[in-house]
């Protein structure tokens, strides 16, 4: 029997980038009047260009980049708080509140 309870608690800590709000104001800014579904191309590159200013992690910036529009859908929202959380397995999510 185990009698230690942290034995399967795993060392690393899980990754946390936290958006800052300049960069979710200023998304929020350049997406008013604008509808995701109808975005084009040169709308999701400025964002990006937003994102890469912001997130120096390659993999953090790559999965926001791949979730543009769950992003978006959480700025639209009106949600000040957005993180991007990475397991130490590697899965990616978006966290808000």
């Amino acid at each position: 029997m185990i009698n230690n309870p942290d034995w399967q608690k795993p060392k690393t800590k899980p990754y946390l980038h936290q958006l800052s709000p300049e960069c979710i104001e200023e998304i929020a800014i350049f997406m008013e009047g604008i509808n995701t579904d109808e975005m084009d191309c040169d709308t999701c590159l400025i964002i990006q260009g937003i994102l890469c200013n912001e997130i120096e992690d390659d993999e953090l910036l790559g999965f926001a980049i791949d979730n543009m529009k769950k992003l978006l859908s959480y700025i639209a929202e009106g949600n000040l708080n957005i993180r991007i959380h990475r397991d130490i397995e590697g899965e990616m999510w978006f966290g808000v509140g």
